[in-house]
């Protein structure tokens, strides 16, 4: 059984909007299985777990999480627990989308399934797992762009 993907959304940003996290959602949903057909990663979870819980912060909250757990005070795109939680700043999605032109949305989505490979098992902390976490990360979101979920994904945007 794949496990279910629920986004929350925190504070009261003008975007993302609902909207776009309920197509995010099964766009993420139609991409679990591609996910668990790839090579697992050493520290796998994804396929024992029945709910994944993506929270959507601002930097401040994101940096309070970075600071507690990891013992960095500073703001980060995506922090992932193996229990199935993942928490993504969507202002640090927006700031480098800006800063390297492109779409908000598409840079937030990959904040998620970046999260979603560390839970399939693959860690980034040396250049050789960063490069075959990003391999799976960058497959999957060229099939998430590609899916027709994805065209109301990004008219919600």
């Amino acid at each position: 059984m794949l496990p279910r993907i629920g986004i929350f959304l925190h504070g009261t940003p003008t975007w993302p909007t609902v909207q776009w996290i309920s197509s995010c959602e099964q766009v993420l949903q139609q991409l679990l299985p591609n996910l668990l057909a790839a090579p697992r990663g050493p520290q796998h979870v994804l396929s024992t777990l029945r709910q994944i819980e993506v929270s959507l912060v601002d930097d401040s909250a994101i940096a309070r999480v970075h600071a507690e757990f990891l013992n960095d005070p500073t703001a980060t795109d995506v922090i992932t627990f193996p229990y199935g939680e993942i928490i993504v700043s969507y202002e640090t999605a927006a700031r480098y989308a800006s800063q390297h032109h492109i779409p908000e949305s598409e840079e937030l989505l990959r904040y998620i399934v970046h999260g979603l490979t560390h839970l399939h098992g693959y860690t980034d902390a040396t250049p050789t797992e960063r490069e075959a976490l990003f391999a799976v990360q960058e497959q999957l979101m060229s099939r998430c762009l590609c899916s027709p979920v994805a065209v109301r994904l990004a008219a919600t945007a």
